[in-house]
């Protein structure tokens, strides 16, 4: 996926800190594939304002979640002399329930497989799930394929057929405020691992209308436009194991927001971009303003400027003229805060050119005693 990526022209950047640790003006598409963890109630609020409000891409590959199988496949390793569970399943089903909450969107429980074509182009979806929640007015994709989670399987004996097939939601499209949004319900067909077939001509599609607003008329034809929302009950939703200490695995349940090294050093240690603006802003030279005020206060009817498009590769583009710094009151200034990093490597040096010079010394101090004490024993 990352090499049809960049051979498509796009920059690529792997983000390791929470949503809040980078400024999605900079960026056209947050692409989501297969993610397991859970979210913060900040990162939830700033997704929904960088799409709405600031006009972030928003791309999402699910996976398969069903409680029911999840417990069927303990088993006891014998290495560890221990049994053994899924924490989750193939994605982190109700946390990106809760992420995606803000659109009205949502998966569902179900294990998909089967073949599918659009507009000829034919893939396999394995082990997928379905799309319970969409707003009106979106665009959704629904093809005939069989249940194999354990609900599922108890209705197709049900049904005496073992191999029913029922149309399910798999794709579904949206613009939302000044954004656009992209679900689908399986990422296998992106994992080189164990691929059957690619689905990189759905992805570049999907791209082309997150990052640029380009629609496909075969995706957004009328016929698979929504008249009415798609709804399921919360209580019917995916919910999470209550037997599991999830704490034990998660890089947010039980810890606190920060943005980790990977972000811009302007917001290291904090919490980001939008949500712990104090202060004042800096413009650094030869850089232009950026307001940071803007943020989780805007509003869905304030000022729309359409933000520069960086998803593809462009001539003449840089980073420097993108680059902004962000200071709080009780924070380095930029300078020094630059300065800092080099502090320690500066000590060491210096330790270790007076311990040369002392050894130096000392080995200098010996030879001339030696030349002395010779030079007295001959006169002798």
């Amino acid at each position: 996926m990352f090499n049809m990526l960049r051979d498509a022209g796009y920059y690529v950047e792997t983000l390791g800190s929470p949503f809040t640790c980078f400024d999605a003006s900079h960026y056209g598409t947050l692409l989501l594939v297969d993610l397991e963890d859970e979210y913060f109630q900040e990162e939830i609020e700033k997704l929904r304002d960088d799409v709405i409000n600031t006009g972030l891409g928003l791309a999402v590959f699910a996976e398969w979640y069903n409680v029911d199988t999840m417990v069927k496949m303990r088993f006891f390793d014998d290495n560890t002399r221990s049994w053994w569970t899924p924490v989750t399943g193939g994605a982190n089903i109700p946390a990106l329930n809760d992420l995606l909450e803000p659109f009205g969107i949502a998966f569902g429980d179900k294990i998909l497989n089967g073949d599918f074509s659009i507009d000829g182009e034919h893939s396999r979806y394995a082990s997928g799930t379905d799309i319970v929640r969409f707003p009106r007015d979106g665009y959704i994709h629904s093809f005939p394929f069989l249940d194999s989670s354990e609900s599922g399987a108890t209705q197709n004996v049900l049904l005496n057929s073992g191999m029913n097939k029922a149309d399910s939601p798999i794709l579904g499209l949206l613009d939302a405020g000044e954004g656009h949004i992209a679900v689908y319900g399986d990422s296998n067909c992106l994992d080189s691992s164990h691929m059957v077939t690619n689905c990189y001509w759905l992805l570049r599609k999907i791209l082309d209308f997150t990052g640029s607003n380009i629609k496909d008329p075969v995706l957004f034809s009328e016929s698979a436009k929504q008249d009415v929302p798609l709804y399921e009950d919360d209580n019917r939703l995916p919910s999470r194991r209550t037997d599991v200490n999830y704490t034990l695995y998660s890089a947010v349940t039980g810890k606190d927001l920060i943005c980790r090294s990977d972000s811009r050093f302007e917001v290291w240690g904090t919490k980001g971009y939008n949500l712990h603006v104090r202060g004042r802003n800096k413009i650094m030279p030869g850089h232009h303003v950026i307001d940071l005020g803007r943020g989780l206060n805007s509003t869905f009817g304030s000022s729309r400027s359409r933000r520069p498009k960086f998803t593809k590769k462009r001539k003449g583009d840089s980073l420097g003229n993108r680059y902004f710094s962000l200071l709080y009151r009780d924070e380095l200034d930029v300078p020094e805060l630059v300065a800092s990093h080099w502090v320690v490597p500066a000590i060491v040096a210096v330790t270790g050119f007076v311990l040369i010079l002392s050894i130096w010394r000392i080995h200098h101090k010996r030879r001339r005693r030696r030349r002395s004490a010779s030079g007295r024993l001959a006169n002798i």
